[in-house]
């Protein structure tokens, strides 16, 4: 039966990708700080040195399960199903890039800026685009050289577990939007390591939850019946909703991925129950026409015991704001 589960899972996230032409995708895009200012001191030395730091992020972002989708010149872009994997790619590849600079003997140091959004993407032809791609270029024009800005939506995505400082820039205007959008620098915390790529974590005992398909599947079957049961149990027309509010909310299914326990005698192990929960509700979240609850909303509900018509009414709560009582 779960294995059965399994491939009816699989087979709807195939069947949604092949449906709609675009998805929501976890975008970095990277940019050379002053390119024009190092090739006219060496353009030949400059154009190797600024493709060779390219090459090393691009193996940092396969490592972290990302894909680089296109280099133009003097920027980057990539794709990632996760935000951990985003930052943790980008933070790893800053790093590196500083030891790569001090060990070179001239002043034809490239150096980085990126940015990493939420959003809606295009693919075709290996070519992305998007308003995703559009924010994560005015994002990184945020960033200083060598660092890493991110959305609202970025950091609420990431784990509280992984230790970055998120330093509030407040919102800015950014270019082609019309209202002013949050932006957060990232930093790695004095003295913290960064974390390895969630496959390889401590050695891969507890490995990525897709390891546990059967199991977890199951959990998302469960979760996803017992939140559209409060979904489909509540009408439209008990709240003053909007006509075409109530046509959309009909056609959108919520789901909230309550937080795992940890039932081993192992309180490190608390780390990986957390995982699940982030990468389900991150894979979840890619399923266009579901609303699924952002990860800090859900946490909220950690180790409390719950009816969970509570959870489905703050679910519709969270959706629709004032018209919702």
């Amino acid at each position: 039966m779960i294995v059965f589960i399994e491939h009816l899972y699989l087979f709807g996230l195939a069947m949604a990708k092949d449906r709609l032409s675009g998805k929501l995708a976890v975008i970095l895009h990277a940019d050379v700080v002053g390119s024009t200012s190092l090739v006219q001191q060496d353009e030949q030395k400059a154009h190797q040195r600024i493709q060779d730091s390219f090459g090393r992020f691009g193996d940092t972002i396969s490592t972290y399960h990302g894909q680089v989708r296109e280099l133009r010149g003097d920027a980057l872009l990539a794709e990632f199903e996760r935000a951990s994997d985003a930052v943790c790619a980008a933070l790893a590849f800053q790093l590196s890039q500083l030891e790569y600079n001090a060990d070179l003997d001239d002043d034809i140091r490239p150096q980085l800026r990126v940015g990493i959004a939420l959003g809606e993407v295009i693919i075709a032809d290996n070519t992305i685009t998007g308003a995703g791609v559009v924010l994560a270029q005015r994002l990184e024009q945020k960033a200083d050289a060598g660092g890493l800005c991110i959305t609202p939506a970025i950091r609420e995505a990431l784990p509280r577990r992984l230790p970055f400082e998120l330093q509030n820039l407040g919102e800015q205007d950014l270019k082609g939007f019309d209202e002013a959008i949050g932006v957060y620098r990232v930093v790695l915390q004095p003295g913290a390591m960064i974390p390895p790529p969630e496959g390889y974590r401590d050695g891969g005992r507890a490995g990525s939850w897709r390891n546990n398909m059967a199991v977890i599947v199951a959990a998302v079957v469960t979760l996803f019946g017992v939140t559209a049961y409060g979904f489909l149990s509540w009408s439209p027309q008990e709240a003053e909703v909007p006509e075409a509010a109530a046509e959309i909310l009909q056609e959108r299914p919520s789901i909230a991925v309550l937080p795992f326990d940890n039932m081993s005698d192992d309180p490190e192990q608390e780390y990986f129950a957390d995982g699940i929960t982030d990468d389900l509700t991150t894979d979840l979240s890619r399923i266009s026409g579901l609303f699924v609850v952002a990860r800090n909303s859900a946490f909220a509900y950690k180790g409390r015991s719950v009816d969970l018509r509570t959870v489905a009414a703050d679910d519709r709560r969270r959706k629709w704001g004032p018209y919702v009582g």
